[in-house]
């Protein structure tokens, strides 16, 4: 039996007109993990509830063996995030988001951070806030890659960025996967995304979601 990232006892999250229903799942080390649906399938949600957001979840989500809502805070320096949400100080450039976030975590990187800025070609004097969509999406792999986190969190990062680019971020991830250990959960409605470098694939549909292996 391989060694689990995360363990699923059951957790289920209410609103009033949607739900993640409880389900077991065990989330191996080291894949790539697709989690697949429509829009309003509960993708997002999910994703929020591995990182412990709703205090009035029922049922138990553990990453590494901790609980995420016990143990939140030891949890989000073992995860990095990847979203459209995910929040720097978009006047300043790379350097100076360095020197704020770096106090932050304990594993910091610097050489590793600015192998991986030259290695997406992103320029380290230019303020996040001008960056292209794309820019910023490398940038967040750039960020997560200087402390290493043990699960990455992608929440539909290829979604509307056009083919080529979006080829060459899934090369990136799967590099990604390779360099640092690191386990990865990618959110997105693009199928054919997933099937070219997802180990196993969630489904989800209206808040219910079980997991199957990619076959090669």
């Amino acid at each position: 039996m391989e060694e689990s990232i995360i363990r699923i006892e059951n957790a289920a999250v209410q609103f009033d007109k949607f739900s993640i229903k409880p389900a077991k799942l065990e989330i191996p080390k080291g894949y790539v993990i697709g989690i697949q649906g429509d829009n309003g399938a509960g993708k997002t949600t999910f994703l929020r509830m591995l990182t412990g957001s709703y205090k009035k979840m029922q049922g138990k989500v553990y990453i590494d063996n901790l609980d995420v809502i016990k143990h939140r805070s030891e949890v989000m320096k073992i995860l990095g995030m990847v979203s459209g949400e995910r929040s720097f100080f978009m006047e300043e450039d790379a350097r100076e988001n360095e020197k704020l976030y770096s106090l932050f975590y304990p594993t910091w990187d610097s050489e590793e951070y600015h192998h991986m800025l030259e290695k997406l070609n992103l320029p380290v004097t230019k303020r996040l806030g001008t960056f292209s969509t794309g820019e910023k999406i490398k940038y967040q792999l750039a960020f997560a890659a200087a402390y290493r986190p043990k699960l990455l969190l992608l929440d539909e990062p290829t979604a509307n960025l056009d083919s080529v680019f979006r080829d060459d971020f899934l090369r990136i991830l799967q590099e990604f996967v390779a360099d640092y250990e690191t386990t990865i959960l990618m959110s997105t409605h693009l199928q054919e995304d997933l099937l070219k470098i997802a180990d196993y694939i969630i489904e989800m549909e209206q808040g219910r979601y079980e997991m199957r292996e990619v076959k090669a």
